[in-house]
């Protein structure tokens, strides 16, 4: 399968115009990110993690609502980014997983054992700080992580709740009605903070078990 992206890019250089699918437009409501990031991990497998294409086409964004401004080009900068330290190939590895597994449970085993692999010679007390520090690059990981979840889980918060979202992977859920900003989805692996719990059970676990 020929990376649409790339084909995309062969028309907007002949023409100057370019032709989104109607698969990959930006939703009304919500975010269309999985269908994007299917075309990223092809167009990785096919031509390499430099995406040249996006050195000309114009930015595609994954929403239409005003509080989303997210871009398919800054979910390929995270993959991609120097400042993130978690390396490149598994940051590539939880995109594809992520898009591959349509269950997030299937998805999140993957992912999980490729991060034990990566994370188990950690000092338990760094450890404990990465994963509880939203910033940290390890809990970046974990926040694009649940983008993708809850897109399969077909989140949908009360009506008075908004998902916004201006720099990728952070996100809030802001109550309209400004009485509290408690809100989050009842599904536990979409949110960062039990995924990173999950994570950590499974390291201690492995190391009580040596």
């Amino acid at each position: 399968m020929e990376s649409r992206i790339q084909r995309m890019h062969e028309e907007f250089i002949a023409t100057r115009r370019v032709t989104v699918p109607e698969d990959l437009l930006p939703r009304t409501h919500g975010y269309n990110l999985l269908a994007w990031a299917q075309e990223l991990v092809t167009y990785y497998e096919q031509h390499g993690i430099v995406v040249r294409p996006f050195d000309d086409l114009p930015q595609f964004r994954i929403s239409g609502d005003e509080t989303i401004s997210v871009t398919v080009q800054d979910i390929h900068r995270f993959i991609i980014s120097d400042v993130n330290m978690i390396p490149i190939e598994i940051r590539k590895h939880v995109l594809t997983c992520a898009v591959r597994h349509p269950a997030p449970a299937a998805a999140w085993e993957r992912i999980a054992e490729r991060l034990q692999e990566y994370l188990r010679n950690t000092d338990d007390n760094i450890l404990r700080e990465d994963l509880s520090w939203k910033f940290s690059p390890i809990a970046e990981l974990l926040w694009a992580l649940t983008w993708f979840f809850l897109e399969r889980e077909q989140i949908r918060p009360p009506a008075t709740v908004r998902f916004i979202a201006h720099r990728f992977p952070y996100y809030v859920w802001e109550e309209t009605d400004n009485r509290h900003n408690f809100w989050e989805p009842e599904e536990p692996m979409c949110r960062w903070e039990w995924l990173a719990i999950d994570l950590y059970r499974r390291l201690v676990h492995e190391k009580s078990i040596k």
